[in-house]
């Protein structure tokens, strides 16, 4: 019975032991290569169209903002009356 306890607790520490060594060099460490031409100008274009979807988005939330604290204004001045 000891013996059984004894491996199923030596076992997986046995495996980590030989696995660890194995996992911890597999990372490089190599520099990414350069983007070319093409995959800047992608991302260019990327960023200028995210920059124009978010700008009307970013208006619309400003705009619903400044109605919300035009209606607690109103609420306010309702209540005091």
């Amino acid at each position: 019975m000891k013996r059984r306890f004894t491996w199923k607790l030596l076992t997986p520490a046995i495996l980590f032991l030989l696995t660890a060594p194995l996992v911890s060099c597999s990372r490089s460490n190599d520099p990414e290569p350069e983007k070319g031409a093409v995959s800047k100008m992608t991302d260019q274009a990327a960023e200028e169209i995210g920059e124009k979807i978010r700008t009307p988005i970013d208006k619309a939330r400003a705009a619903q903002e400044t109605q919300a604290d035009r209606n607690a204004v109103i609420d306010d001045t309702v209540k005091k009356q």
